[in-house]
């Protein structure tokens, strides 16, 4: 399965429809968004922008206000917020999203073994590495608002392959 993920939007409605439509043209059957969506409206506008047929799975980041109603909002449009940080697993491989806000936090994951992708944000930096046999993943910034580059990441998980996209 392809999945896309992205981070750090920052209510960039234009951004977050932009990748919507990247991921609608690639197929994806997944998006992971790596945290501080900041507002509930974004949640709303990807799950809009995506359609139906795609799962939207989440994590809080370091700016999201009004934890509850972004809840509400979010379940309501079929997002699935899984707290600060969450797994999923696709085709057989576990998927560890975290926003990043910590570093030994997000150290941690990577080290520990138990995911085969590790999903992190916060840093508005790309990072697309391996430690041992976990792919590590940041998409970037898809707000573009700290580097000037609106990006997101395409990860195939049978192959364990991640392609970063400027928007």
């Amino acid at each position: 399965m392809l999945i896309g993920v992205i981070s750090d939007s920052h209510d960039n409605l234009d951004a977050i429809r932009r990748a919507a439509k990247l991921f609608r043209d690639r197929g994806v059957g997944l998006v992971i968004h790596a945290g501080d969506w900041v507002a509930p409206f974004s949640a709303k506008a990807l799950r809009e922008a995506l359609g139906d047929g795609v799962r939207v799975v989440g994590v809080w980041g370091n700016n999201e206000g009004e934890l509850l109603y972004f809840q509400k909002v979010a379940s309501q449009f079929g997002v699935e917020i899984l707290g600060y940080a969450g797994s999923v697993e696709v085709d057989g491989r576990r998927i560890g999203i975290y926003h990043g806000t910590s570093d030994i936090l997000t150290e941690a994951m990577i080290k520990s073994g138990m995911f085969d992708v590790v999903v992190y944000g916060h840093t508005h930096r790309v990072d697309v590495r391996r430690e041992g046999k976990t792919l590590v993943l940041n998409p970037g910034e898809l707000c573009g608002y700290l580097t000037g580059r609106r990006t997101a990441a395409i990860l195939d998980a049978a192959r364990l392959e991640a392609e970063v996209v400027e928007l």
